[in-house]
């Protein structure tokens, strides 16, 4: 039995990458890649320019499957916040909207 999977679903990245230097920032409504990596026991999210952004949190990856399964194309979605660490430097947290294949 297959378990049921929203339409669309809220998420955020672990593991965050640095800015570039010279680069702009991931914004509010860039696209980005879900990838999945290291035999798919992580998904890395990339921006359209190619750069790393982070890792879902492992329980995310589980919930994402049903919908990575017996598909070879990436999820696409877009990043809905960014969101700052006080008194931390670096990349913010970034939270991503992901919509099912087909939605």
């Amino acid at each position: 039995m297959s378990a049921i999977v929203a339409p669309e679903w809220v998420t955020y990245l672990t593991d965050a990458a640095e800015p570039v230097p010279g680069h702009a920032g991931p914004r509010v409504g860039d696209p980005v890649e879900l990838r999945p990596r290291r035999g798919g026991l992580e998904i890395e999210a990339w921006s359209a320019a190619g750069t790393r952004l982070g890792r879902l949190p492992p329980a995310e990856r589980v919930a994402f499957e049903e919908w990575t399964l017996g598909s070879a194309l990436p999820l696409r979605g877009r990043i809905a916040a960014v969101v700052p660490r006080p008194h931390q430097n670096g990349a913010g947290r970034i939270h991503i909207r992901v919509s099912a294949p087909g939605n």
